[in-house]
């Protein structure tokens, strides 16, 4: 990497000071991007103020001190909900994502460094190609360890259908491509701006940069209006009723109170049975005992179903005598039939919830329940018959809905709605249930399927399949976190029931797509020529 002579170099101190405010200022702008905080228009600038500090050409030392730091505070903070489980976890997940993310910030700087001045269409290419370094990483973490793709920056826009319509092409990874990409033309443009001596309307406020940033976003707008549904093209599906028992995470598995939360969850499921509802719906591993393998309690929940003669819906565990086997998935059982012989089984197991990874076995399950789970391979959809229609559930058990790759599985093998049954309670009352449930936003939006979710203490509510959040379950608090229950009606647009998105279809192309544009940057790590527009 070229940088530049020293004589070019800014007072170290000066960069540092300089260097630590706009970290600070970058950290917290990615932070409140993310939710459950709702500024959603601070993702377009949140690196905007390291990316003129790289522009500056700090020390290599000091851009690796601050790069870590901006990004293992921006994570501690996001994910500051998971230390009701593990403090030491915690800790050590948001090191990882800042070691993940450091050499990004790296190539920021050396990118930075060497395109200010270059010709408008160099400068772009190359923040074309630091858009797709970013959606590189965001692929390369649902695979590294053993998969993490919890918060891009696009989960930032999910309570703005506007700007995801995209993600119907591209995935998720489209909308944080033109996020990345409209940071890096907004630093541009300020960086300009400060930097030109003459006040010119085309070098100044509005500089290309920003014809083309703000054109990016013009398309995505464009691309909202253009699919907009039909009018009076919305299809009913089916009134589900929500059963939220809010059974404390740190008691869920005390064998001394296992029959007292079964009562609790029965007693709910009784009140909102007597709603005006299709389908009742449970959260993950609702029961005390599995469904399967659990003795008379499948018994005493087919009694249940039959006297509220309507089917449940739920999250639910699994054990198999034969090969002492657990298994953590989806379940239906309806009035007379009872349980359904077609059920899912989660295919992305929690490390160290679920199972102990090899070579870990010193660790011991953070969830007291038998030995490790079982992971199917299979999207194991569920037929739900609700009057003459019957319509196949694709399930996403606990955080599975974070990974794209999951729902688009489920998608592509004729899911037509999706079921996310989860347990939130394990994270209190902050901002882990929502953050969560915004990831049900892109995985909707992504393969045009509505979602619906379930959880013991919430977020519990339901999506469309262009991402709009159409009901969430509140109690007369205005809160999610509550015990007791609600129900929402699902409807599907008719130009999408038997459709599949262009994402279904064809996957992570744009990821493809995007390493190749990543190829492109050594290419612009020459020292810099003249002055360009």
């Amino acid at each position: 990497m070229e940088d530049a002579p020293i004589s070019e170099k800014p007072r170290s101190k000066y960069s540092l000071i300089w260097g630590l405010f706009a970290g600070a200022l970058s950290a917290v702008l990615w932070i409140v991007s993310i939710p459950p905080f709702e500024f959603a228009e601070a993702a377009y600038v949140a690196f905007v103020p390291l990316l003129l500090w790289f522009a500056s050409r700090p020390s290599w030392k000091a851009t690796l001190l601050i790069s870590f730091g901006t990004a293992f505070v921006s994570w501690l903070v996001m994910l500051i909900w998971l230390r009701h489980v593990t403090v030491f976890g915690t800790i050590a997940l948001s090191a990882i994502e800042a070691l993940i993310y450091l050499p990004w910030f790296v190539l920021a700087r050396w990118i930075q460094g060497n395109v200010r001045a270059k010709a408008v269409l160099i400068r772009l290419l190359a923040f074309v190609g630091m858009a797709g370094a970013w959606v590189l990483l965001e692929w390369i973490r649902t695979w590294l360890f053993w998969g993490f793709p919890w918060a891009p920056l696009a989960l930032s826009q999910w309570q703005r259908p506007v700007v995801l319509q995209i993600a119907a092409w591209t995935g998720a990874y489209g909308v944080s491509f033109m996020l990345v990409f409209f940071n890096f033309c907004i630093a541009q443009t300020l960086w300009n701006r400060a930097t030109t001596k003459e006040r010119k309307m085309w070098t100044g406020w509005f500089s290309p940069d920003l014809y083309v940033a703000m054109g990016l976003l013009a398309f995505c707008i464009v691309v909202f209006f253009r699919v907009l549904p039909r009018p009076n093209s919305a299809v009913e599906l089916f009134t589900a009723g929500v059963v939220q028992p809010y059974i404390p995470a740190e008691l869920k598995w005390d064998d001394e109170l296992s029959l007292e939360h079964l009562n609790v969850l029965e007693q709910m499921t009784y009140f909102v049975g007597q709603t005006d509802s299709d389908v009742l719906l449970w959260p993950e591993a609702a029961t005390p005992w599995p469904i399967i393998g659990g003795g008379d309690l499948s018994l005493r929940v087919q009694d249940l179903i039959d006297e509220l003669d309507k089917p449940i819906l739920m999250g639910n565990l699994a054990y198999d005598f034969e090969t002492e086997e657990w298994f953590n998935g989806a379940f239906l059982m309806a009035p007379e039939s009872g349980l359904h012989p077609d059920h899912y089984i989660k295919r992305e197991l929690v490390p160290f919830g679920e199972y102990v990874p090899k070579g870990f076995r010193f660790i011991e399950k953070i969830v007291p329940v038998g030995g490790d789970f079982t992971p199917a391979t299979e999207p194991g959809l569920i037929p739900l018959t609700i009057g003459e229609e019957t319509w196949k559930v694709g399930s996403l058990v606990c955080y599975e809905d974070v990974f794209p790759h999951l729902g688009r599985e489920s998608a592509a093998a004729g899911a037509q709605v999706f079921f996310v049954a989860t347990n939130n309670a394990w994270y209190g009352e902050e901002g882990g249930a929502p953050q969560h449930a915004a990831h049900s936003v892109l995985r909707a939006v992504e393969n045009r399927r509505p979602v619906i979710r379930c959880g013991n203490a919430g977020w519990s509510g339901w999506i469309d399949a262009y991402g709009t959040i159409r009901e969430v379950i509140l109690n007369e608090d205005n809160t999610i976190y509550f015990r007791g229950g609600g129900n929402y009606t699902v409807f599907q647009f008719e130009d999408w029931i038997r459709q599949r998105s262009f994402y279904t279809r064809n996957g992570d192309w744009f990821v493809t797509v995007s390493s190749g544009f990543v190829v492109l940057l050594p290419l612009f790590g020459r020292k810099p020529g003249k002055q360009g527009g």
